[in-house]
């Protein structure tokens, strides 16, 4: 179950970082934007970083395993 839910926080932060980061300047901002998807439907634009995907999800995952014992 731990894994579930760190897929659904890893997700809500591959695409809340770089909303949050998109008029950011700086090496941190540069970071969050490194890997990411561009997804467009209609008007509606989305950005989906696969590196913070994948740290998000996987120290989710930890903190959550690690909370069920």
């Amino acid at each position: 179950m731990a894994l579930v839910k760190a897929v659904i926080i890893g997700s809500i932060g591959a695409l809340a970082v770089p909303y949050v980061m998109r008029d950011g300047t700086g090496q941190v901002a540069d970071w969050a934007r490194y890997g990411l998807v561009q997804l467009h439907m209609d008007s509606i634009h989305f950005a989906w970083s696969w590196p913070i995907f994948c740290i998000v999800t996987l120290f989710a995952w930890a903190m959550l395993a690690w909370a069920d014992r």
